[in-house]
């Protein structure tokens, strides 16, 4: 018997568990196998001054993001089921503001901890949520919301 469809992405896992997976990793292989082109994390450093930026800015707009969503009576967590396509407020700009903020916090914290490891897995990263969450999340809203949907993948970017 065929298993019922789920209201959901049905995503392998939690989308923040892939950025928190990649710092992990970045800090054991800057561990293991040190690359010194970053300069030495200090308090006030142009790497630590623009990561911080890069954190606040990223957490602020996944709360911004969360908090529309929350408004516009859709979940955001993406193992419930989504309820309406929000267009307005991040998702005006980009179809996935979380991800992006993911991302910059991501970015924001190797360059604050000089995890060099941690940059240069950052493509990979970022090719891991545009395939592995982004795709699957698109798939499911299209099953969901058809037309309307499709009418926003026209005029909304996926990332930036």
């Amino acid at each position: 018997m065929p298993e019922p469809e789920r209201d959901n992405p049905g995503l392998p896992h939690l989308p923040p568990t892939y950025p928190v997976l990649f710092l992990v990793v970045a800090v054991i292989l800057d561990w293991l196998f040190p690359i010194a082109i970053l300069p030495a994390p200090a308090l006030m450093s142009l790497n630590t001054l623009a990561g911080i930026v890069l954190v606040v800015f990223g957490l602020g707009l996944d709360f911004w993001a969360y908090r529309v969503m929350q408004a516009a009576g859709t979940h955001a967590e993406p193992f419930k089921p989504t309820t309406t396509i929000v267009s307005h407020g991040p998702f005006s700009f980009t179809r996935n503001p979380m991800y992006v903020g993911f991302l910059l916090a991501y970015t924001g914290l190797t360059l604050i901890f000089a995890l060099e490891w941690g940059l240069f897995a950052l493509p990979v990263l970022w090719l891991v949520l545009d395939r592995v969450v982004v795709t699957r999340e698109e798939a499911y809203l299209m099953r969901k919301f058809g037309a309307t949907y499709a009418h926003y993948l026209t005029h909304t970017r996926r990332w930036l």
